[in-house]
């Protein structure tokens, strides 16, 4: 498995904790060795993981800079990419190190199967040209129609530099998507982008999964209430949502629940969403554990509108057994009811609605954070998920391997 971060169960980014359970679920059953590309800053794979699998190895990437100095370089470095058609996630994930290493392992370790986590890493696929090993690719969410919704949170010389970063996701997914045996998506509307990006490609839904934990949070919450949005800010969906919570949302509840308190947690919160940090709005940015502001809050909002995929955060929040307000994208991939399991919002008014109704309800959140724990205990469990990875991995190994066929394929 190639990885563009390293896997922790404790990570403070659901794909890395993603990741690190997929990893340790394999682990149980298979051999598996894990090849990280990581940012300087990153924490290493946990010693669990490391326990696990087979073989572990990581190589460092420039992280984002720690110097004015060096987040120019950065800078310039991506936009260089860029003008030569690369996407700039895929430029700041590439080491040369890193594909050298991938392509000795393919040809010692013999793997049975190659997986790729994440589009971006597909640009290693080259490196591991030698190995008759069917290579699967994971795709969290599509590149090319993320990369285009971005476009339009963007203003001035942003919005032209996301438009062609748009462009060069479009290039680079189509041939990401041809040059692997198979690809996987969480959601059948993923499946679908897929497929109109490359007809050709080989897609499979297999739902995200998480640990459900043996014993659910509080129900109802601490006092004085608090509303909750969890995300990785370097991912825009997350910026965009937890924007419209501070300047659309919570504005709309400050009146009529003065005492409620909106907290925004995630790595690397923009400057301008710290900006909003006022009174009972925070902006507390990277926790060490989220667990306590999970236990604690009332409501878990996720106004998301933008991205693809399927979100961690709210399946860790219905296995928590949290009253959870959410937009339809938000809930992609989860067969939940409105109002039996969750309570599902797109406009202003029906978030502040929604959100406002549990504030002012304990019994309401509480049931409601019942249903979504039971339902959960019933539908996020990795074991399933497990079994279709494997029962993907069977098709792939029962196809002919010959170097004629594999030939006529690539």
């Amino acid at each position: 498995m190639l990885t563009p971060f390293s896997p922790r169960l404790d990570a403070t980014h659901g794909g890395a904790r993603s990741i690190a359970q997929l990893v340790s679920r394999l682990a149980d059953r298979h051999d598996v060795a894990l090849l990280c590309v990581a940012a300087d800053d990153d924490p290493p794979v946990d010693d669990v993981l490391r326990a696990r699998c087979q073989l572990v190895e990581e190589f460092v990437r420039r992280g984002v800079g720690r110097t004015l100095r060096e987040r120019w370089s950065r800078r310039a470095r991506l936009l260089t990419a860029l003008a030569k058609g690369r996407p700039m996630w895929v430029a700041d994930s590439h080491v040369a190190e890193f594909a050298v290493r991938a392509r000795q392992v393919a040809e010692t370790w013999s793997p049975d199967v190659i997986q790729l986590e994440f589009h971006v890493m597909s640009q290693y696929r080259s490196a591991l040209a030698s190995s008759p090993a069917p290579v699967v690719l994971t795709q969290y969410e599509p590149g090319s129609a993320a990369a285009r919704e971005t476009v339009a949170v963007h203003r001035g010389l942003m919005r032209a530099i996301q438009r062609l970063d748009a462009r060069a996701w479009t290039r680079f997914e189509r041939r990401a998507l041809a040059a692997v045996d198979a690809v996987v998506t969480f959601t059948e509307r993923d499946r679908q982008e897929a497929l109109r990006v490359q007809p050709d490609a080989s897609v499979t839904c297999i739902p995200l999964a998480t640990e459900v934990p043996a014993e659910p949070l509080s129900a109802a919450g601490a006092r004085p209430p608090s509303i909750l949005f969890v995300g990785n800010f370097v991912h825009p969906p997350n910026v965009d949502a937890a924007t419209r919570l501070v300047v659309d949302l919570f504005p709309r509840l400050e009146h009529s629940h003065p005492e409620s308190i909106l907290y925004l947690l995630g790595e690397r919160p923009p400057r301008e969403l710290v900006g909003h940090s006022r009174g009972r709005v925070i902006v507390a940015g990277r926790v060490p554990d989220v667990t306590p502001y999970l236990d604690a809050a009332a409501v878990v909002a996720v106004p998301i509108r933008l991205g693809g995929g399927m979100r961690v955060k709210v399946l860790e929040a219905l296995a928590a057994g949290k009253a959870v307000v959410a937009s339809g994208r938000a809930l992609e991939g989860l067969d939940v009811v409105d109002g039996e399991h969750a309570l599902v919002a797109e406009t202003d008014a029906e978030f502040a609605d929604a959100i406002g109704r549990l504030l002012a309800d304990r019994e309401l959140r509480v049931a409601l954070a019942g249903r979504a724990r039971q339902w959960a205990c019933a539908n996020v469990r990795w074991e399933r998920s497990i079994e279709l990875y494997e029962a993907l991995y069977d098709r792939l190994l029962a196809q002919d391997r010959s170097p004629a066929t594999t030939k006529e394929r690539s």
